[in-house]
């Protein structure tokens, strides 16, 4: 049967043999890394490699008694440097000879192949040998007895802990009705005897993940200027001859958006190392390949390279890695020598967050609204969080919904989330429950949502405020029957139900407005201010002043005719000036935004229509 990670190839014919000198062998595929098996294999002499599972095709092939040889037989073996994790094989390759009618024996120990007796027989210990399609001889220990269409030979695992050993073995062609007493003494002794095609003997030199590590690299990566090129360097220590591949990814925690392509190009080494660059753009869409290689001799050397910043480039973080290859054996990604630099910055345009929108449908199922950053079409096409949110008779954000800092796995709530857009939703039995927001690429936009507590039906109206007091955590206002506002200020705890202290009263005379919707900066002096509709349609603006007394100065007038509006989202910056900007819906279905001007007494644009069709939902936030 084949060995693990190997695809079972069709059966050759009986007298095709390759005469090709393998490099790496192995029975594991690295299908997942085709540009640095790619490398590999460019970087070695040329391998006789089956393509689908990265098998050694090397013969031990059966023809007819009748058949002639086209010419001598030669076989011979070949030295590997093995990893952890890898599947070193232990078979010759046909060097000549298309023909031959018979079985090779390979012998296997820790000792070179020089005493008949097999002294260092076997493997060491926690290594697995597996026979495959040969023959374990029985009374031998480290034996094996091949013949037939072996295309999977001989192999050994190298345990994953596996430390600086070498592994010797021998072989000798052996006639079908050969002795196998005499062909083992031959294969056991071929190192000690004269050349010949028939036998010979080879290594496999097994490096340790510490041996591994002692190839280094040190990076010297100053920031690329805008629109410009920098030089950067890399500082090699090659322990062992090997292969190195550099890779750019974006590092973590920052914003990102869409940017020009960055080049890397004209690449310089010293003597003992050549370098060449298969994928010269790095940044978004340029590909998982690498892109600058190079083949080492052991030695310091010094590479260099160019990066090349395009025109429009946003400001963004680069993190520089290698990845250091000694081995030939084919060997999982783990066992190669990763090194990462330091963040760099390409420098540019600040990013700006986007902004994006809530809307529930009258199934009860939740969608959200990516930004776009731009004002034609401000939003994405939207993407389900989720049924059941109809139990709810409220819903809002604390703060309107924004993009947070860029992560390769998933940021939980903390200090990275705060004001990102945590909902709280009052279900009909009055239990007011949190959901906090998360960040990531797996596990949902929000975590399970966490009991806050019951009796907050006794509030008309509940809306996200935002950081109404500077203190950096988002707030709560909410309404009673009686028409009196209070304010619940955020505790940023996040490992119970405890989200918000004791209430604050604001005031009375509240049942005026029929709308009250806040959560952002609306007239550009940094605080969180408040919006509200009264019954006439009249939008009023309460202005942030930044004190938990007393959150809100005086109103001011914003204008008539917003009665037409049965939905008002304070969705912050959806246009990528820096400003808050509003959505409002009408009773047709028509979504409108309100670019945001930053100005109290004139606080939004003439409005733009965004798009029909959004009155299949009941409600946005």
């Amino acid at each position: 049967m084949p060995s693990r990670g190997m695809a079972r190839l069709p059966p050759m014919g009986p007298s095709t043999i390759s005469a090709t000198r393998p490099e790496r062998t192995s029975g594991h595929s690295r299908s997942a890394l085709p540009q640095r098996t790619h490398m590999r294999r460019l970087t070695r002499r040329a391998a006789t490699l089956f393509a689908a599972g990265g098998i050694l095709s090397t013969a031990a092939l059966l023809s007819p008694p009748t058949a002639v040889a086209a010419d001598e037989l030669k076989l011979s073996g070949y030295d590997v440097v093995a990893g952890p994790g890898s599947v070193p094989r232990f078979y010759p390759i046909v060097e000549s000879g298309t023909t031959f009618w018979g079985k090779v024996v390979v012998t296997v120990g820790t000792k070179p192949m020089t005493d008949p007796a097999g002294a260092g027989a076997g493997l060491p210990k926690g290594y697995v040998s597996h026979a495959n399609h040969c023959t374990q001889a029985a009374g031998y220990t480290g034996v094996f007895v091949c013949e037939g269409s072996t295309y999977q030979q001989p192999e050994a695992v190298v345990p994953a802990d596996a430390a600086d050993t070498t592994l010797y073995w021998g072989f000798a062609y052996m006639a079908s009705n050969g002795d196998l007493a005499t062909a083992v003494k031959e294969a056991r002794s071929a190192g000690s005897l004269p050349a010949s095609g028939s036998r010979g003997t080879a290594k496999v030199t097994v490096k340790s993940a510490a041996s591994a590590a002692l190839n280094t690299v040190g990076f010297d990566t100053p920031p690329v200027p805008n629109g410009g090129t920098v030089r950067q360097r890399l500082r090699v220590h090659a322990a062992d001859a090997g292969r190195i591949a550099l890779r750019f990814t974006m590092a973590e925690g920052q914003l990102l958006r869409g940017t020009s392509a960055i080049h890397l190009g004209s690449p310089t080494s010293d003597t003992g190392a050549e370098c060449w660059v298969p994928v010269s753009e790095i940044g978004w869409g340029a590909g998982a390949g690498a892109n600058l290689l190079c083949k080492l001799e052991p030695g310091d050397h010094v590479i260099s390279y160019d990066l090349t910043s395009g025109p429009g480039q946003y400001a963004q973080k680069y993190v520089a890695y290698t990845d250091y290859d000694l081995y030939t054996t084919v060997t999982p990604p783990e066992a190669d020598v990763r090194q990462t630099s330091a963040p760099f910055a390409v420098q540019g345009t600040p990013v700006k967050p986007w902004h994006g929108l809530h809307a529930r449908d009258t199934t009860g199922r939740l969608w959200e609204y990516t930004g776009t950053r731009s004002a034609a079409a401000p939003f994405r096409s939207r993407h389900a969080v989720g049924p059941g949110w109809q139990t709810y008779d409220t819903v809002t954000s604390l703060s309107p919904y924004t993009q947070g800092p860029y992560t390769q796995g998933v940021v939980k709530p903390s200090a990275a989330t705060r004001g990102l857009g945590d909902l709280v939703a009052r279900d009909r039995a009055g239990v007011l429950w949190y959901y906090d927001r998360q960040i990531g690429y797996s596990g949902g936009t929000y975590m399970p949502r966490v009991r806050v507590g019951a009796g907050w039906n006794i509030y008309e109206r509940i809306t996200g405020a935002g950081d109404l007091d500077g203190d950096k955590l988002v707030d709560l206002v909410a309404r009673d029957k009686a028409g009196v506002l209070w304010f619940y200020k955020g505790t940023g705890i996040q490992t119970s139900g405890a989200r918000f202290k004791a209430r604050v009263r604001i005031g009375g005379g509240w049942q005026v407005y029929d709308r009250l919707v806040g959560g952002d900066d609306l007239t550009g002096d940094g605080r969180a201010d408040l919006l509200a509709r009264d019954k006439a349609g009249v939008l009023w603006l309460y202005r942030g002043t930044g004190r938990a007394t007393a959150p809100y100065a005086a109103r001011v007038r914003v204008g008539g005719g917003w009665q037409g509006y049965d939905q008002l989202v304070v969705t912050g910056d959806l246009t990528d000036d820096g400003r808050a900007d509003v959505v409002a819906r009408d009773r047709s279905g028509v979504l409108w935004l309100y670019r945001g001007t930053g100005k109290a007494a004139a606080p939004f644009a003439t409005r733009v229509r965004i798009g029909g069709g959004w009155n299949t939902y009941n409600h946005l936030f």
